[in-house]
């Protein structure tokens, strides 16, 4: 009984400490702001408040595209379904400006017999590119190099013969990874200081290839791609093999006049701090904003070679599950939400810098359902293929598709070390947008969110405003919640009265996301 007066008690101190909130639908103050909720409102209770403050008149600059930056699987996979998806993703406003995809070279050229086969590779590279502006194209010759032993020699001729067809007759590969991940794949059969000479004779090859074709968009290539076990961000040490700088090192020492890195790459799901044995991992899901302070170790370590600190960064996969790594192993339904509050919050942070270029991973992943941009195990069977069906991660990009072209400063009191409300804010001459979000990971703090817009852009001051709301959580936008409506909900469509500025209140339950789009009133016709 004193445990339950005590309950009772706090219950009610708490209700009484809370900031009113009116009731769906009804306005915040004089505004015409209004409350939009999709779930039943989170209680006193359990919530916290956060204050999301935005200004539209700080620009932070034309708004990066992180969605149009994306991965597609291997040349035969998913062949059948390719089609639909390349349609799909073009209707939905998800054309890419780079798509990453493979192209293994032990399995067009046969070594023994001196021949090639391009069987499917070619309508592999259409498909591709009838969705994105341009490709880089994965030049994997990770067999050869590894268990197969072959020299940097042995390998120059198919490398060059390889890339010079695919190049002419597809005009928009223009970028070229030659490796996957060295440090976890190759690490057994070579050094860091080895994967040079490899790396040498592609952007030689590469280098003859620009010279005989004189494409109108030359090839550009970069390196090492190295993952978890050459990070970037493993601190340093006796322990640590240093895959990057020794990479660094060997391109600073190399005295080839045609040298080039046109851009570092490298993957980004966590590192270990210790880097000779693997082990200590750290995963960056567990606080994304230690994501804002690479590039500036980046720059120390490409200003103390003498290289070009402006050499962009491309982080060709990133995500919160590395390989068959989850956080609910036995039902990875709760995972899907994870990954889409997860990649948008990896997605904020590399915003922060104009030379990170962050890549998602993936649109059908072969093995692994938690990095799916669309539904690939679905059903009862959790085995079927779903057409045109986005998972939570999926919605996610979309989600930020509809963002406006130009970021404004938007500050949230209620996010530290990575985790709690997000907030990004734009506009542009059709609106503004807000989205917001709660990364929790496997957290459970539910927030009750007060989006204060504060005075509009002029393009919005003293008009009638549609106002559309859109949501992913638990419930909604989440096929294994609801499969009829597995793909982005708009939840709420509302007129808003003219007026200079504007607030919204919402509740946001662990890593759900939410979209506010103002944008005027289309006139009606006479």
């Amino acid at each position: 009984m004193k445990a339950l007066k005590l309950t009772s008690a706090l219950m009610l101190a708490t209700a009484l400490a809370w900031p009113a909130v009116p009731a769906q639908g009804q306005p915040l103050d004089e505004t015409g702001g209004g409350q939009e909720a999709l779930s039943e409102p989170i209680g006193p209770v359990f919530s916290r408040t956060a204050t999301v403050t935005v200004d539209f008149a700080a620009s932070r600059g034309t708004l990066r595209r992180t969605e149009r930056y994306n991965n597609l699987t291997r040349a035969f996979r998913y062949v059948d379904q390719r089609d639909a998806d390349v349609a799909f993703y073009n209707e939905q406003g998800l054309r890419g400006a780079i798509y990453r995809v493979w192209i293994i070279v032990d399995d067009i050229y046969d070594f023994d017999k001196g021949t090639y086969n391009y069987a499917g590779i070619d309508d592999y590279l259409a498909d591709v590119s009838r969705m994105s502006d341009e490709l880089l194209v994965v030049l994997d010759t990770r067999a050869s190099m590894g268990r197969l032993g072959r020299t940097p020699e042995q390998i120059r001729s198919p490398v060059k013969t390889i890339l010079r067809y695919i190049k002419e007759r597809h005009s928009q590969i223009r970028y070229v990874e030659p490796f996957n991940e060295p440090d976890h794949n190759l690490r057994q059969y070579m050094t860091p200081e080895r994967l040079y000479d490899y790396y040498r004779v592609y952007y030689q090859a590469l280098n003859e290839v620009n010279r005989e074709l004189s494409p109108a968009k030359p090839l550009l290539i970069g390196g090492p791609v190295t993952g978890s076990c050459g990070s970037p961000w493993a601190p340093p040490g006796p322990n640590n093999v240093g895959w990057i700088p020794k990479f660094l090192d060997a391109y600073a020492a190399d005295t080839d006049p045609g040298k080039r890195l046109d851009f570092l790459s490298y993957h980004a799901y966590g590192f270990f701090r210790n880097q000779k044995d693997c082990s200590d991992y750290q995963p960056i899901r567990n606080d994304p904003s230690i994501l804002a302070q690479q590039r500036a170790r980046t720059d120390e370590e490409l200003r103390k070679r003498g290289l070009n600190v402006n050499t962009p960064s491309f982080i060709t996969e990133t995500g919160g599950y590395p390989g068959p790594s989850y956080d609910n192993k036995q039902d990875a339904r709760p995972d899907y939400l994870r990954q889409a509050a997860t990649m948008a919050s990896y997605m904020y942070w590399y915003l922060e810098n104009p030379k990170d270029v962050p890549f998602n991973w993936v649109l059908r992943h072969a093995t692994e359902e938690r990095k799916d941009q669309l539904i690939t195990r679905g059903g009862a069977d959790r085995k079927t293929m779903q057409t045109r069906t986005f998972t939570p991660y999926g919605n996610q990009m979309l989600m930020f598709s509809k963002l406006k072209a130009e970021r404004v400063a938007a500050v949230s009191s209620a996010l530290q070390a990575g985790k709690g409300v997000y907030a990004l804010a734009t506009k542009d001459g059709t609106g503004a947008a807000v989205l917001v979000w709660n990364y929790q990971q496997t957290g459970h703090q539910p927030f009750r969110v007060n989006i204060d817009m504060g005075r509009l852009p002029p393009e919005l001051r003293g008009r009638t405003l549609r106002q559309r709301t859109y949501r992913i959580d638990e419930k909604v936008s989440n096929y294994w919640a609801n499969p009829e409506t597995a793909n982005l909900q708009m939840v709420s469509e509302r007129r808003i009265g003219r007026h200079s500025r504007h607030r919204v209140g919402i509740d946001l339950s662990p890593n759900a996301l939410q979209l506010v789009v103002l944008e005027p009133e289309p006139k009606k016709d006479k």
